[in-house]
């Protein structure tokens, strides 16, 4: 009974009709005709040995699988490229305030017990904070604080003067203080006077990688050496952020 269940199911996969082999399985035993086992068998001794009449018995396993369509691998997968575009900006926020700073009058000793020596001086130093809670670019970028006129405030009245004791500018200084890093740098900004504006200079700049910040510019106006003019001194500071 156990052979012949071997048997029916050898034959049933026979009867089925497989795709080429990869790998083959072939194992047959036979008898020769008088009796004697051989351990091999070719598939011409079975199909003999399966018509009626023949001398000698035969046990045949043949068949096999399908072998892989392409390559197998022992790791499989791919790789995903997210991408996004974030937009360059960078911000300065002033409210739409107004930005004339009037510093109204400007003192200077008026009095005639003065003495000559002080005469239309200026009294005292003047100076402006101009802050903001917002400063920043979101990559690399270009800090600049200029002047219009690298004289300072400049009294454009026209009238004549004794230059050797009045003159028609006031020389002014910037100090701008914020936090930020140096281009290609990912370390912790630095709070600092990022940017320094002497009172003889036309303009100054600093370049940062990205960064924000409340940023805080301080303008000094020192008294000057000479005595005032009447009119208004007047000038334009410029600061600009700009990506690049």
């Amino acid at each position: 009974m156990k052979l012949s269940t071997i048997l029916l199911g050898v034959v049933a996969a026979s009867a089925l009709a497989l795709p080429a082999s990869a790998d083959a399985i072939k194992y047959g035993r036979r008898t020769n005709d008088a009796g004697v086992d051989y351990t091999s068998i070719k598939p011409t001794d079975y199909s003999a040995a399966s018509n009626h009449g023949h001398s000698f018995s035969a046990f045949a396993i043949q068949g096999g699988s399908a072998g892989n369509n392409g390559q197998e691998s022992n790791t499989d997968g791919a790789t995903f490229t997210l991408k996004g575009n974030v937009t360059k900006d960078c911000a300065y926020y002033t409210g739409n305030a107004n930005t004339t700073i009037d510093f109204g009058t400007i003192g200077i000793y008026a009095s005639d017990n003065t003495g000559p020596a002080a005469a239309f001086d200026m009294t005292a130093p003047a100076s402006v904070s101009i802050d903001t809670n917002l400063a920043g670019c979101n990559t690399s970028n270009t800090v600049s604080v200029s002047k219009n006129d690298i004289r300072g405030l400049v009294n454009n009245s026209g009238v004549g003067y004794d230059s050797n004791v009045f003159q028609a500018h006031l020389p002014y200084s910037v100090t701008g203080s914020y936090t930020a890093g140096a281009v290609g740098s990912t370390a912790v900004g630095t709070s600092g006077n990022w940017i320094n504006l002497a009172a003889n200079a036309n303009a100054t700049s600093a370049t940062h990688g990205a960064w924000k910040s409340a940023m805080s510019l301080d303008v000094n106006i020192p008294v000057p050496s000479k005595s005032l003019l009447a009119g208004n001194y007047e000038g334009q500071l410029t600061v600009s952020i700009t990506a690049f």
